[in-house]
């Protein structure tokens, strides 16, 4: 009986010490788990922070690029503004004082301006026309860069003034938009966007007739895309662009889709 009993307890104390052996394994798993909860929290805590600061840097970001693009509009605006008011000392003209022009010319500009907005050949160049203010002798007009150039998917812009003997002397063609081209002036604060085309400055400067009739704003347009493609180094307005033009054509070419991207997004009508 003395063993039995003794068997009897020596299983109790076995049990006992089980029990104990198992309360401490549920108090280390509960620890771990503890442990793993707060690693899990820390990370999501450390991932919330740094889904702030991603979101706090695109935030600057946005506004870091609002801000240059706002420049960038602000400068736009600008140089065309000052193309704009060259543009009007040279030929002023107005709508006050359009009814004492020659009756001849205004007749002549709005045929013009309609035949070259209805032209299927100028529309195949991406022309669009627009008188400023219903103003005849300001006209603006969007040409769309040659997809073979480094100008292709631009939206050119240039602006014609026309002086009130026209066409016995030639309208003034300028680029509204800052454009990267041998031909095109945008370094001379006095000629900015201005054209180097032989026969349209010989016409705008001297009066003189191209092949015994009237050159016309069409075949000017056409002349000036050709530009796009076949840009004319001996009339260079920039030395250093004429050089880099012969010697490192690559580069040129990177700077000029740079400038297309940059400042030809659009037509600049308004």
């Amino acid at each position: 009986m003395m063993n039995m009993n003794m068997n009897m307890m020596n299983n109790q104390m076995n049990q006992m010490k089980m029990g104990q052996m198992n309360m401490n394994m549920m108090n280390n798993m509960n620890n771990q788990m503890n442990m793993m909860n707060n690693m899990n929290m820390n990370m999501m805590n450390n991932m919330n922070m740094m889904n702030n600061n991603m979101m706090n840097n695109n935030m600057n970001m946005n506004m870091m690029n609002n801000m240059n693009q706002m420049n960038m509009m602000n400068q736009m605006n600008m140089y065309q503004q000052q193309i704009i008011n060259q543009m009007n000392n040279m030929f002023v003209v107005n709508q006050m004082n359009q009814a004492a022009q020659n009756t001849i010319t205004l007749n002549r500009l709005k045929k013009e301006f309609t035949l070259c907005s209805q032209d299927e050949d100028l529309k195949g160049l991406g022309c669009q026309f627009m008188m400023e203010n219903n103003n005849c002798f300001y006209w603006r007009v969007t040409l769309k860069g040659p997809d073979d150039t480094p100008y292709a998917g631009g939206i050119f812009t240039i602006r014609i003034a026309f002086p009130p003997n026209y066409p016995k002397l030639g309208p003034e063609f300028r680029f509204l938009n800052q454009i990267y081209h041998l031909n095109v002036d945008f370094t001379d604060q006095n000629k900015l966007g201005h054209i180097c085309l032989n026969f349209l400055n010989e016409w705008t400067t001297t009066g003189k007739v191209v092949d015994k009739k009237c050159y016309g704003v069409k075949q000017a347009l056409i002349d000036i895309f050709c530009l796009f493609s076949n840009q004319n180094i001996k009339s260079a307005y920039n030395v250093k662009m004429a050089e880099e033009y012969q010697t490192n054509m690559a580069q040129f070419n990177a700077k000029a889709k740079n400038y297309t991207q940059q400042f030809a997004k659009c037509a600049l009508f308004c």
